[in-house]
């Protein structure tokens, strides 16, 4: 990287004042208000928009002759901003390689609560800064966008000097209009990071205080790492003007039903038709369109499904290609594909069925995390994960309140694992859940709406999850529960099953009457008394007669290696042995259980108090795997368990 940097210094003082002012580690919902995440109906179809446009597509990677994807991963310059001075800061520069993740850059001590400033990155909270320059030949009449697969926490994007956007959020991908900033020849691109502390240290010096938000995605600190840098793909994407957005499709009755939403991007009235083509289908006739400059319009279709086209499911996850085409003056000038398979799940009294037969989901949970590259994982990290939930002989994955990157489903469409979407809603208290429930452009509403329009053609997003352990004895958790509800019944095309994790099945009123599956975590035997689980399932199956139950966390905890008494906490010996005392008592449950999700697969890492020790070093030990992937004795013992369902 060279100074190319400073060609565009004249433009540095936007970016210095914006950043100097403004005080961006309030409380505040400003982040999640400047993305501007809103559901507008076009001809029938609740559609998601993002900075004043349609959501688009993020997973077609197909060659198209009409798009060119330059990506703008590789080498960028980074620096911590701890006085948030702006890009002026006498910091020094390093370089990373993006997708990066700023807390496993060198020296990094996940124990040391002791240095929480830039010299321990994983304990650093504020701001920071990547940069990079990149070449540009323009295209008379094309329009450019930047691609950001995900980036934690607070966003700000610059390009050459011109704030482009504010963001919030993690797990969710965004694109950004750059058409009027980008420059022939070099552009500078210009990313802040701020990620907010969780902790304060007590008046007292004694240790820390937890600190509570009302507008974030955790108010409270996560159960998990917060990790920060840009861990996904950037890409700067040209395309004309006039564009498909997105193609959502659905099947049912026999029939694919496909809608695509078209935007013209141009200073022209433009019109045309759109086409769709797939072996799976008959061939509908294309359907007209006519856009004035910076209108939208969706583009609905209906036809026959083909005799013979495969259905979906685990163990025959039979996967189809849609190729929508957009023609003017009968010339293609985009196309899209959209990968999509034909499956039913639905619930029938108390059980789950999938292409009409019963099916039960034997799940496992587990964190977009590696033990050196943080969140910034590679294709082949994905695929370990993959294949030691295989190994686990699981069926279902629970992605705990976050949206994941596109790999990660589209993995679950490939193998036939059945996925439980979520998007966040992680421990909201009454203050939180007030807030978020009444401002429709909320960080819960608008990562929701993300989630669910992206989401919606995967065949492996078998149920949705609203959120995890929210304060469910307080008057504001009501409301928020039936806003989760609604958010699902308003986006999900499919209607999908919905459900979410209660903190509790039956203390407070977990409300559960909204739900169409009974969803609850327990940790019998772990934290609580192990003689509560039988009463406590017999209750909540008293109180929501005809729904089915599913565990949506259930475990314990051992270090790989430790061996001991099965009474002795912490031990391999102990954590396998609670878990089949567990299932003695959820396998003799009537009616039978319709799903159970082991807490978790993977050993993580955490940034709650108890793992802020040199021995840990910031990891949670619930594994069944440890961090490197290897067995612990709870695996064989999940491996072999609910075989004949």
């Amino acid at each position: 990287m060279t100074d190319s940097f400073l060609t565009v210094k004249c433009l540095l003082p936007l970016i210095l004042s914006l950043s100097a002012t403004a005080n961006d580690l309030a409380d505040t919902p400003e982040f999640a208000h400047a993305m501007g995440i809103e559901t507008r109906t076009l001809n029938g179809l609740p559609v998601v928009f993002h900075y004043d446009r349609i959501r688009p597509d993020f997973e077609d990677r197909a060659d198209n002759p009409f798009r060119v994807r330059k990506s703008l991963d590789g080498p960028w310059e980074f620096r911590f901003d701890p006085a948030n001075t702006g890009l002026q800061g006498k910091e020094a520069w390093t370089q990373v390689s993006v997708p990066h993740c700023w807390d496993n850059m060198p020296g990094g001590r996940f124990w040391d609560w002791s240095d929480r400033t830039a010299n321990n990155p994983p304990m650093y909270d504020g701001a920071a800064w990547y940069r990079r320059d990149f070449e540009h030949k323009g295209e008379e009449g094309k329009a450019h966008r930047l691609e950001f697969l995900g980036v934690p926490h607070r966003v700000r994007v610059f390009l050459n000097g011109q704030l482009l956007a504010r963001h919030e959020g993690g797990g969710q991908p965004f694109s950004i209009d750059a058409t009027p900033a980008l420059l022939d020849g070099t552009n500078t691109l210009a990313v802040q990071i701020i990620r907010l502390p969780n902790f304060r240290p007590k008046k007292d010096e004694s240790g820390f205080d937890e600190i509570e938000y009302v507008h974030t995605r955790h108010p409270k600190a996560p159960d998990n790492w917060p990790y920060a840098g840009i861990p996904r793909s950037v890409s700067l994407i040209s395309e004309n003007p006039l564009t498909i957005r997105k193609a959502q499709i659905r099947t049912r009755d026999g029939k694919l039903e496909a809608a695509v939403c078209v935007s013209n991007h141009g200073q022209q009235r433009r019109a045309g038709q759109v086409r769709i083509v797939s072996a799976a289908i008959a061939l509908p006739a294309p359907k007209a369109f006519d856009l004035q400059p910076g209108a939208h319009a969706v583009i609905r279709f209906s036809t026959p499904i083909k005799p013979g086209a495969g259905l979906w499911a685990p163990g025959a996850p039979n996967l189809h290609q849609l190729l929508t085409t957009l023609e003017i003056d009968g010339s293609p000038a985009d196309q899209l594909q959209t990968t999509f398979g034909i499956r039913k799940f639905e619930i029938r009294g108390n059980t789950f069925v999938l292409n009409g037969k019963p099916v039960f989901l034997k799940g496992v949970a587990f964190y977009e995390e590696h033990r050196s590259r943080g969140n910034a994982l590679t294709r082949q990290d994905h695929e370990d994960f993959f294949k030691l939930t295989r190994d686990a002989d699981a069926n279902f994955i629970r992605l705990h309140v976050a949206e994941r990157h596109p790999w990660t489903y589209q993995m679950a469409d490939r193998d036939g694992i059945m996925l439980c979407g979520e998007w966040g809603g992680f421990w909201y208290k009454e203050k939180s859940m007030d807030q978020q429930t009444k401002d429709p452009k909320s960080i819960y509403q608008s990562l929701g709406r993300c989630a669910l329009w992206d989401l919606m053609n995967h065949p492996s997003v078998v149920i949705w999850g609203t959120h995890n352990e929210s304060h469910q004895f307080c008057p504001e958790y009501e409301p928020f529960v039936e806003m989760g509800k609604e958010l699902v019944r308003q986006h999900d095309w499919h209607q999908r099953p919905m459900t979410w994790a209660a903190w509790h099945p039956h203390k407070g009123s977990p409300h559960f009457e909204h739900s169409d599956a009974v969803g609850f975590n327990e940790y019998r035997g772990a934290m609580d008394p192990f003689e509560d689980l039988d009463p406590d399932l017999k209750r909540v199956t008293k109180e929501n007669p005809g729904k089915p139950l599913i565990i949506m966390e259930n475990g314990g905890w051992s270090v790989l290696g430790k061996r001991g008494r099965k009474n002795q906490k912490g031990t391999e010996d102990w954590h396998a042995d609670l878990l089949r005392r567990q299932y003695e008592v959820l396998n003799q449950h009537t009616p039978p259980l319709s799903g159970y999700t082991y807490w978790l697969l993977v050993d993580y890492r955490s940034r709650k108090t108890y793992t802020g020790n040199k021995r840990s070093d910031g990891w949670s030990r619930m594994g069944m795997y440890d961090e490197f992937g290897k067995p612990k004795l709870v695996r064989d013992v999940f491996k072999d368990l609910w075989k004949s369902r």
